[in-house]
């Protein structure tokens, strides 16, 4: 079942849009949105979340535009994980925590405290007083506390180290709850995702399922992030094309940094299928021929 989808929406501050003509579902199993820093991730994040008006185009929710939807209902059904920082520096977390739960409910703050891997006493604490990781879960155990179906994670892990990270994609991964992923951290949209869009520009470039999609990237850039990241083991990451160049403005957004760019690319790409996912490239049948699966996954 889709819980939210967009279509064809572009997102802007003033009146210069960043997003451009975006739609894509999130459905079962998690949805990553992948990119580099300025992509449009987190914008879109953000009108999915109702905190950003499109310029143009819907976000629906269920079978209702989010402009006309039961916003207290959203609220309950569409939770936010924002990094830890998040946290009010004045407010004990067991008050953090119970902002979202009917008077009632109070007593709830220490099972949550529990669900999310944290011991009921830290309740008395200020988030100073707790470990980044510590805060984070807090963090999702505040979100857990209306019920949601989907958390809206934007780089839930980014200021943790690494025996952090692992505990939170495990709690992650183990919630009964829908996902949409905001990151630029490929080894977590691949654990916690089953789809996954690539963000560049303000555009969707491939769409498809995540394992495939970074086994054998369609579209260059995909292929640029994924060779990016560094493995035990392996080469050093090499960077593919020229990393500085900003999109261009016409044509393909990609083609000034694109090393297979031909005059072809000066027309720009859409999203066409092809080997099991959406991809806006006119070489995609290159990419796919010339890449394969790196060694060391």
């Amino acid at each position: 079942m889709t819980l939210l989808r967009a279509e064809r929406v572009t997102l802007g501050y003033g009146k210069h849009p960043v997003v451009h003509e975006v739609s894509l579902d999130i459905v079962a199993g998690g949805v990553g949105l992948i990119g580099e820093s300025g992509s449009g991730k987190t914008t879109l994040a953000r009108a999915f979340l109702g905190l950003l008006t499109p310029m143009s185009g819907n976000i629906w929710y269920g079978d209702q535009t989010l402009k006309k939807a039961d916003m207290r209902k959203f609220r309950k059904d569409v939770q936010p994980v924002f990094q830890a920082e998040a946290l009010d520096p004045r407010m004990r977390i067991g008050a953090s925590v119970a902002e979202a739960l009917p008077r009632r409910d109070r007593a709830r703050v220490g099972e949550l405290l529990e669900q999310v891997g944290l011991d009921p006493s830290l309740a008395a604490r200020r988030p100073h007083q707790l470990s980044g990781g510590q805060r984070q879960r807090v963090v999702i155990a505040r979100a857990l506390a209306v019920g949601p179906r989907l958390l809206v994670l934007d780089e839930p892990t980014s200021a943790l180290d690494v025996t952090v990270q692992a505990r939170i994609l495990d709690l992650l991964a183990g919630l009964d709850t829908e996902r949409l992923l905001i990151t630029h951290n490929l080894a977590v949209v691949e654990r916690l995702c089953r789809t996954s869009h690539v963000l560049f520009a303000g555009r969707i470039v491939e769409s498809g399922p995540t394992a495939g999609l970074l086994a054998r990237p369609a579209h260059p850039y995909t292929r640029a992030l994924r060779d990016a990241v560094p493995r035990l083991g392996g080469p050093p990451p090499v960077a593919s094309g020229r990393t500085e160049a900003v999109p261009a403005a016409t044509g393909c957004p990609y083609r000034l940094r694109c090393p297979l760019a031909v005059p072809a690319c000066e027309r720009p790409p859409a999203l066409r299928d092809l080997d099991g996912r959406r991809v806006a490239c006119h070489r995609a049948e290159d990419v796919l021929g010339q890449v394969t699966a790196p060694s060391g996954r």
